[in-house]
């Protein structure tokens, strides 16, 4: 196997570096911010297409205001990552549903079975500025990479494997490599998402009993080891890490 793995790290040359927002954490993305808003448009409709949106009412208005000020904050913070974005910000009705999402382009869903467990508008802005905080640092196309780099290893590095020792193989890949990424992507997301929200104008503070709602909804989760997730425990000693500089971004947003 040693023999291909010069493979990966001339993969990640050709298709360049960037460094993340606010970590500066070094990136590999092969895929254009061009390709990027082309897919997330795809995306947006067809997933929208197979869902029932809400388009009145409170909890509507909420999102969009909430959408509004987010995007808003997100191109005074971080302009150059979203160019030529044009945001749209839908509310579908899914009660059994506790998530929201965001893709590149500035298209973002939150589902209303969010809503019960958020019980505010600052905490809401928090989990929809989370989502935006991915789009930001391109989580999605650098895990494409990350895909596109692991397939091509596997197609030369574990041809003569067999079918045990390519399981094993992957199994180490997960739990040593793509999991620890994931996770290093959630708390981007955490510190990018929280700088977002507050420089909108919703209270930071308010992450902290938000995740800790979070941690109570989702029941047992795995260890932090072999989860894509940090653990709460993490999750909220980072947040109040990055509180005084979130802040200073709120002080001010509420002067502005």
């Amino acid at each position: 196997m040693r023999n291909y793995l010069f493979i990966a790290p001339l993969l990640l040359c050709v298709v360049g570096c960037s460094n993340a927002p606010e970590t500066g954490r070094k990136q590999f993305i092969a895929i254009s911010s061009a390709q990027e808003i082309k897919l997330g448009q795809d995306a947006f409709l067809e997933i929208l297409s197979e869902e029932e949106t809400i388009t009145t009412g409170s909890d509507y208005e909420m999102v969009q205001r909430i959408g509004r000020r987010v995007a808003a904050a997100a191109s005074r913070l971080y302009p150059n990552a979203i160019r030529d974005y044009e945001w749209k910000f839908a509310l579908i009705d899914d009660d059994e549903m506790v998530n929201a999402w965001a893709l590149p382009g500035g298209k973002c869903a939150v589902y209303t079975g969010l809503l019960p467990v958020t019980q505010n508008e600052n905490a809401l802005a928090i989990v929809m500025a989370h989502e935006v905080g991915h789009v930001i640092a391109r989580h999605g196309a650098e895990r494409a990479t990350q895909s596109m780099v692991a397939g091509a290893i596997a197609s030369y590095a574990m041809k003569d494997l067999n079918e045990g020792e390519r399981n094993l193989v992957l199994q180490a890949y997960g739990v040593s490599i793509a999991l620890p990424f994931s996770r290093t992507q959630e708390s981007e997301a955490d510190q990018i998402g929280l700088f977002v929200a507050a420089d909108a104008g919703y209270d930071p503070r308010e992450s902290i009993p938000l995740w800790q709602r979070m941690a109570n909804a989702s029941g047992g989760a795995p260890f932090e080891f072999l989860s894509t997730h940090p653990s709460s425990k993490t999750r909220i000693k980072q947040l109040n890490g990055w509180m005084p500089k979130a802040m200073l971004y709120y002080e001010h947003a509420k002067a502005r």
